[in-house]
């Protein structure tokens, strides 16, 4: 079989529209700026008036007030290795549900998606996730095709 020239030229482009496809497929990652510096300054005074009191003033866990005392149970950290360890691979969308759906333990759910999305951008912020130009959707939906990764992947 004879490949033309123009024949030759769609193959390239269709090449190239294939590539482009999977490479906007893939995942983005919380290396790429997924929040904005005024979130995480938003997130960082709800985390110290929802979350602190359990969590700790520096994300380490187990807070030793008496609201955490009162729910006797491990309180994890929310930075550092173990949190890093715990979340790496997996979709933004997955911790920011998990927010949702179970904070605060003492009464679940009644923090917003809006309020959980910026202390997610405040816990981003505190694990040394660089902030980027648009903010952290509170939809977890749009959050799938974000991955956690505990360290920076190489370009």
């Amino acid at each position: 079989m004879k490949i033309t020239i123009p024949l030759m030229a769609v193959l390239v482009a269709l090449s190239g529209a294939f590539y482009s496809a999977l490479e906007a497929q893939a995942p983005a990652s919380v290396w790429a700026g997924v929040y904005t510096e005024q979130q995480a300054k938003r997130g960082d005074a709800l985390y110290k008036k929802e979350c602190a009191a359990c969590h700790g003033d520096a994300l380490e866990g187990n807070g030793q007030t008496d609201r955490a005392q009162k729910l006797e149970r491990m309180l994890p950290p929310l930075s550092g290795d173990v949190f890093k360890g715990n979340w790496n691979g997996r979709p933004l969308s997955d911790l920011l549900d998990k927010m949702k759906r179970t904070m605060p333990r003492d009464d679940p759910g009644t923090i917003s998606l809006n309020q959980n999305a910026d202390i997610l951008a405040y816990m981003l912020k505190f694990n040394g996730f660089p902030s980027g130009k648009a903010e952290l959707p509170p939809d977890p939906s749009l959050l799938t095709d974000t991955l956690f990764e505990a360290v920076r992947p190489k370009e």
